[in-house]
């Protein structure tokens, strides 16, 4: 037991220091133009946990080896953890604008574009952590409420901590909106041509092709083999399963 313990305690001062020395070592061999190997080792971290700069890395890596599907994937997996990463979303909208499918986006209601951005402006951990700040400042001005002797000062307390009351309420369900759309598993992107048929089945109808780097939604996950997707502009059909990587 004192042995396994002992074991225990070295792989967790071992394994961040390892890390630490490979990352640099991936960013190396990545300036250097060895995009390859740097992909590889970027993905070899990835197997150690996610990160989303790693994936944002990787995503270049793939980018500067002509291989969208797998750019795009990564910067898409980088944005689910770092929604509000300008560099992240800018080279996921270079590298969509390549792609050969020119999917038009269903106009969507301006008030649900401005939540969507206001959500998407911080992730899960950072909405999490202004709403602890907001609380904890609730709390004092609560106290300033029952315990101050200025009646002035009492109000401006009442009114800021009903303010900061809807913060913390609104900044959790933004936290809660991104964490749904971090664990829903039901984006994926396109990783090779592949014909989108009617029906499950190579004998159904070619309703229209798809190519590299697509984002689709998967609406139906019941098969094994196959999935049925759906496109912004509400096109759907089903395809295999192994033409698909999931965000």
């Amino acid at each position: 037991m004192k042995r396994f313990c002992i074991i225990n305690c070295f792989l967790l001062l071992v394994l961040p220091v390892a890390l630490a020395q490979s990352k640099p070592e991936a960013d190396s061999l990545y300036q250097k133009g060895q995009y390859e190997v740097a992909a590889k080792m970027y993905e070899q971290l990835l197997g150690k946990g996610e990160n989303a700069y790693i994936y944002y890395n990787l995503g270049n890596a793939y980018y500067r080896m002509h291989d969208l599907a797998h750019a795009i994937l990564n910067y898409e997996r980088a944005a689910l953890l770092e929604p509000g990463n300008p560099d992240i979303r800018f080279n996921l909208s270079l590298a969509r604008s390549k792609t050969e499918d020119k999917v038009a986006d269903t106009d969507q209601f301006f008030v649900f574009y401005w939540f969507n951005s206001i959500v998407n402006s911080h992730n899960t951990d950072g909405w999490a952590h202004m709403a602890l700040v907001a609380f904890v400042m609730m709390l004092i001005l609560i106290g300033v409420f029952f315990f101050g002797k200025l009646p002035v000062i009492r109000r401006i307390a009442l009114y800021l901590s009903v303010f900061l009351f809807v913060c913390v309420v609104m900044f959790n369900v933004f936290a809660l909106v991104q964490r749904n759309e971090l664990l829903s598993k039901t984006r994926a992107i396109v990783m090779k041509t592949v014909p989108v048929k009617s029906t499950p089945d190579n004998s159904g109808n070619t309703l229209f092709t798809l190519h590299p780097g697509t984002k689709v939604e998967v609406s139906d996950n019941s098969m094994s083999q196959w999935k049925e997707i759906s496109l912004p502009d509400g096109k759907k059909g089903w395809l295999q399963k192994s033409s698909i990587e999931l965000i």
